[in-house]
């Protein structure tokens, strides 16, 4: 199972029944560039701490994060 980056949660694999008919709804945000995953709780936690700054980079490589 992969791991928020920031509190180390298990999130969902991304694969499975529900993700491959695409109604799986998959926790959390994922960088475009190295793959780091954060939790939603984490993510949103970050936006708070970061008011006023861009919170959607990616704290390993200042990627961009996505929704998964």
């Amino acid at each position: 199972m992969p791991l928020c980056a920031r509190c180390e949660d298990e999130l969902e694999a991304g694969s499975g029944l529900l993700a491959r008919i695409g109604i799986g709804s998959l926790d959390g945000y994922e960088c475009s560039n190295c793959g780091t995953l954060l939790c939603s709780d984490c993510f949103n936690e970050r936006t708070l701490e970061l008011a006023g700054s861009t919170h959607d980079r990616c704290p390993a490589c200042e990627g961009t994060l996505r929704k998964r």
